[in-house]
């Protein structure tokens, strides 16, 4: 009766009813018209949960920092608490609006007392607040929200005309759902189309005219079945699969930010490539993606190099190599990132609204976010990389088979050596040099003579003492010249240093990482210093992310440290030892050239330091290869902290490692002359000992030419690595890195420490799972993990039907849309993650299998208004193809596509200049490169293929799992004059004119372009554009020219050339109509 009046009066301006509490409530009449066409039963997931998400959540959700009044709407407890600035009153009382503030506020004409508030800059229309109304009424039951909740198999639904057209279980989950919007399928699509759509759809390729002719031809019942698996079985399945999860993966041949240097990862698009052509199962696919590195191999041996190249999605991220930023800063960015990503890519969560904050719509708290983020904050990486072409570690090495096999057998070589060395016996020898008396000719040294390369005692400015015709300079931050400052001091004269000024010794101190060496120096530390490097050969500090060695206070503690690009391709040891402050002490840097950290030493006023080793892990030369290679610069260097106020003096360098005595002679520890006034048989045990190193390193000539072969094996073993091709994966650190909650999403504001998990409402952690980044990859796999599996297949469908079950693919959340199909989402989650154990292939098999999918994609005005994005899918797929299919098949029906997989990125044609703007040159390809798939198209972010980018490729700059779709003429313009394009025409049109009946040539060209045979009115109208443009073409030669120097491709001189370009615009014509650009 209530309801029947409300339709009556629904006119008025305001109606009276009674509310269920037994008090009047003031119902406006537009809301009691709505509440009229309201469904007896509301869903609070379908219909209420979307009004106060959008419209109430802001205020009132799970975001505490925004919370007004201290309300929550999106929990019944809070709801229908006592509200905390009004007692006595609730905001929602089930079943009561009389004692409900909700239904006062939102009714209320009182713009200070309605909500939503003015401020807020939202507002309810009668709809909703007819349901928000209804709801009350009805009880106002909350529940979960739906993503959170673990799918259930419901059971396949059998409409009335199931048995005529359903033909697996997807049919009739959609033909049920048909029926109850009175709706019918479409018929069958068109056999031609029907193998566009699916070639396209499987492989990103259209199908030649002999096989379309072939499936024409084929009446057998599983015809259409032998397709499926011919094209699953391609190679260019997996090429088409990946241009999808390269977006999700953000894959880039580009660092990105404003400096966007190149950078090579294209191993890891191969390993998408392969792991789909494979048909790994997804699960793996997200395990190796994830945690590859901390994965068991076959028989339970070390990760698999695959493994390892899969752990590069998490290092595909932008990372910045401008200078001047703030290293931390970057590495934060990149954890978030993520972090980010793997909210996004495979639970399509956006857990980066928590950055800052708690999350205002999804409950994910702003702890939550740094839980995930723990997880990614593991490996030693740089904020700021190179600036040059090396990458940010750790990577991992790629050498092909026959550099692996000439790896191996240089390692074998070096290892063999090593023991040879190492098993040296040498006592016969050093006797008899001992007896001979040869220790005795060290008296007249006041410091090691034997590979001395420099020695700079500044009484004769910067001159090299051991060669007085080379002399140092003293330099400027970028290299300019500058005067050195000397100083008289009880030592004589020393070199005092501002910080910003350096010693460039020039030719001295240019080692290699496999070259023995020994640095020494007096230096004096004024008291307020506690950071600056004391020596080092590099380009500069953190611009090459030390590259070469050094020799730094940090936090008031001594780094020793070799590079070839830090930290991880690195060897770095902090010494233990305070360092006195104001008054000289003597440092002394050996290094034997193994490489190892043992290797690296540091003495201390003669002593040998207590180390602690940071990281052990040095695998590539430190030199740059390049013809002004840096030398040892002191007291300073590019872009870095300086030895300030500090003085240094009596600087040695060697071409050797020292032995711990002499390291104690250079620091006037011990002198030579002790020991040579004695017999061989008067020398103490210790004295023999130090001798004996002594002459092991210097005198034994055997033992010198082992050195000098084992030295040579590791050079050339260097050289060999050089061109071997290098890509970033993860690593853990021995040790965890602590993680904190970052106030306002600040690096520099941490909180309280937070450690690895995940948001409960999704899954809680289970014990059983380590916590590590396998442990979040087997929880994102979990059984009960609720998103997963609804994702992969959401996203999976979105492929094939052109919009998700979910139309927002990037949000389960409570801003995303609702299931178009709930019941069919989880039914294909639950088979593809339980029945199918994540195999793609059969799920894929499953959906193009389907009558749903192969259905005529034409439709009525009065169904693309009822269901504009054929959600309901009364009819066949259909849309734009994709940027890189409306390239690849204008590539592939001109014959000019080049078929192969993998490899590194191609340079096809685009505008000249495009990539001045970050100060580089665009080179385009001059091989059959040109030709590849667009899979392959280089991908720089800051300035994206044109082509591609005008077709709604993504930019790749972050996690992008739905492309937007655009409309815009440039569109046109660039199918019209793109070099691609007219080449492809031009092809065409080549063969259009070798063809004797233009009829039949037309009709080859229109189904290589469009997959279909052309009806007899388009064939007319193209054979009278053929012949008025070779009319036109045969009369102005030169317009025939223009059009066939697009490209590389060199056509038959034997032909007519008004003949080509004629057939050239029929092709280009073709190909720029909807029949071709648009899948049916």
């Amino acid at each position: 009766m209530i309801k029947y009046l409300m339709f009556l009066l629904a006119g008025l301006p305001l109606w009276l009813s009674e509310s269920p509490g037994g008090k009047d409530v003031k119902v406006p009449a537009d809301v009691a018209a709505e509440m009229a066409k309201l469904p007896a039963q509301l869903d609070y997931n379908r219909h209420v949960k979307p009004v106060l998400s959008d419209k109430c959540f802001a205020c009132h959700g799970p975001d505490k920092a925004k919370q007004k009044a201290g309300l929550r709407l999106d929990m019944s407890k809070n709801a229908f608490g006592q509200l905390p600035e009004s007692p006595g009153k609730v905001a929602i009382k089930p079943g009561d609006w009389a004692k409900s503030e909700m239904v006062h506020r939102i009714l209320s004409d009182d713009a200070e007392y309605r909500m939503p508030t003015p401020q807020s800059h939202l507002t309810l229309d009668a709809r909703e607040k007819a349901v928000l109304l209804k709801w009350i009424k009805d009880g106002a039951e909350y529940k979960p929200h739906w993503a959170f909740v673990k799918p259930q198999k419901a059971a396949v639904p059998a409409p009335k005309s199931a048995t005529e057209w359903a033909i697996n279980p997807i049919d009739n989950f959609i033909l049920a759902g048909l029926e109850r919007e009175g709706l019918r399928p479409a018929a069958e699509a068109d056999k031609e189309l029907l193998l566009r759509r699916l070639s396209l759809d499987i492989t990103g390729l259209p199908p030649t005219i002999e096989q379309l002719d072939a499936f024409v031809a084929d009446k057998n019942p599983d015809a259409y079945e032998k397709q499926v698996d011919r094209l699953l079985a391609s190679p260019h399945y997996g090429e088409r699969m990946a241009a999808d999860w390269l977006d999700a993966a953000r894959f880039a041949d580009s660092h990105g930010y404003s400096t966007d240097r190149m950078r090579d990862m294209s191993p890891y698009r191969d390993w998408v490539i392969r792991s789909f052509n494979q048909n790994m199962p997804y699960s793996d696919f997200i395990h190796q993606q994830l945690a590859g590195d901390l994965m068991k191999g076959p028989g339970n041996s070390a990760p698999t190099r695959d493994m390892l190249i899969a752990t590069a999605f998490n290092r595909l991220h932008q990372q910045n190599g401008e200078g001047g930023i703030v290293e931390e800063e970057f590495q934060t960015e990149y954890v978030m990132d993520r972090a980010n990503t793997v909210g996004d890519a495979f639970m399509a969560i956006s857990f980066g609204c928590a950055r800052c904050h708690d999350h205002k719509y999804d409950p994910v708290s702003h702890q939550n976010y740094y839980e995930l983020f723990s997880f990614f904050n593991n490996v030693r990486e740089a904020g700021q990389i190179a600036h040059n072409e090396d990458l940010p570690t750790p990577t991992l090495m790629l050498p092909d088979e026959k550099q692996e096999k000439l790896m191996q057998f240089m390692r074998s070589a070096i290892t063999e050596k090593e023991a040879k060395i190492a098993g040296t016996n040498t006592s016969a020898g050093f006797e008899q040099w001992l007896a001979a008396g040869n220790y005795q000719k060290l008296v007249s040294e006041t410091i090691p003579k034997e590979g001395l390369q420099g020695f700079y005692d500044f009484e004769d400015s910067l001159s090299n003492a051991v060669n007085k015709q080379q002399k140092g300079a003293m330099k400027r931050d970028a290299g300019d010249k500058d005067k050195p400052v000397f100083e008289k001091t009880a030592r004589g004269q020393v070199l005092l240093l501002n910080g910003d000024s350096y010693a460039d010794l020039k030719d001295v101190g240019l080692f290699r990482r496999s070259e023995p060496f020994s640095i020494g120096m007096w230096a004096w530390f004024p008291k307020d210093f506690k950071e600056g490097v004391i020596f080092h050969k590099s380009n500069a500090e953190r611009l090459y992310n030390f590259k070469g060695y050094h020799l730094l206070m940090k936090n008031n503690v001594l780094e020793i440290s070799m590079a070839h690009t830090a930290p991880s391709n690195a060897i770095t040891r902090h010494s233990r030892l305070p360092v006195p402050r104001e008054k000289w002490v003597h440092l002394t840097m050996t290094y034997d050239g193994s490489s190892t950290a043992q290797g690296f030493r540091l003495y201390q006023d003669g002593a040998e330091a207590p180390m602690e080793t940071v990281i052990d892990q040095l695998y590539k030369d430190i030199i740059f290869y390049q013809k002004n290679e840096p030398a040892l610069q002191i007291g300073g260097w590019w872009r870095g902290l300086g030895f300030k106020g500090g003085k240094v003096d009596d600087i040695a360098v060697y071409n050797r490692n020292l032995t711990p005595y002499e390291a104690r002679i250079l620091a006037g520890k011990a002198a030579w002359e002790n020991m040579a006034g004695k017999t061989a048989n008067a020398l103490t045990a210790s004295e023999k000992e130090s001798l004996k190193a002594y002459y092991q390193q210097v005198a034994d000539p055997a033992l010198q030419t082992e050195r000098q072969e084992l030295r040579r094996l590791r050079m050339a073993y260097d050289d060999s690595t050089k061109n071997v091709a290098e890509i970033m994966v993860m690593q853990e650190m021995p040790k965890p890195k602590k993680s904190f909650l970052l106030e306002r999403g600040q690096y520099d504001m941490p909180a309280q420490e937070v450690f690895p998990n995940t948001p409960a409402a999704i899954l809680p952690f289970p014990d059983s799972l380590p916590k590590n980044r396998l442990g979040l990859a087997k929880w994102l796999t979990n059984k009960e993990n609720p998103l997963t599996a609804r994702v992969a297949v959401n996203r999976f469908w979105q492929n094939f039907f052109g919009v998700g079950l979910v139309k927002t693919a990037e949000d389960f959340g409570n801003q995303g849309a609702l299931p178009s199909n709930p019941e069919l989402l989880d039914w294909l989650a639950i088979k593809f993650q339980q029945d199918y154990n994540w195999d793609v292939k059969q799920l894929i098999k499953l959906m193009v299998m389907s009558r749903t999918y192969r259905q005529d994609s034409h439709t009525s005005p009065e169904l693309l208004e009822k269901d504009p994005d054929n959600q309901l899918l009364a009819r066949g797929p259909s849309g734009r193809l994709t940027a890189e299919m409306i390239r690849d098949n204008a590539l592939a029906a001109s014959g000019l596509l080049n078929p192969k997989i993998g490899g590194k990125s191609i340079k096809p044609y685009q505008p000249e200049g495009l990539w001045e703007i970050n100060s580089m040159t665009y080179k385009a390809d001059t091989t059959d490169a040109v030709y590849r798939r667009s899979v392959y198209v280089v991908v720089k972010r800051s300035v994206p293929n044109p082509t591609l980018a005008t077709f709604d490729a993504s930019s790749r700059s972050s996690c992008i799992v739905r492309r937007q779709r655009t409309n815009t003429p440039l569109q046109a313009l660039v199918t019209l004059n793109d070099p691609t394009f007219l080449e492809a025409a031009k092809v065409i049109g080549e063969k259009m004119a070798k063809e004797q009946d233009a009829g039949a040539a037309i009709v080859q060209a229109y189904r290589k372009l469009t997959g279909r045979t052309p009806q007899p009115k388009e064939i007319g109208i193209l054979e009278n554009l053929r012949k008025m443009e070779l009319d036109q073409f045969t009369s102005s030669p030169q317009k025939a020219k223009g059009w066939l120097q697009s490209g590389m491709y060199k056509i038959d001189p034997s032909l007519d050339p008004a003949a080509v370009a004629a057939n050239a615009v029929v092709a280009i014509t073709i190909l720029n109509s909807d029949a071709t650009l648009t899948k049916r």
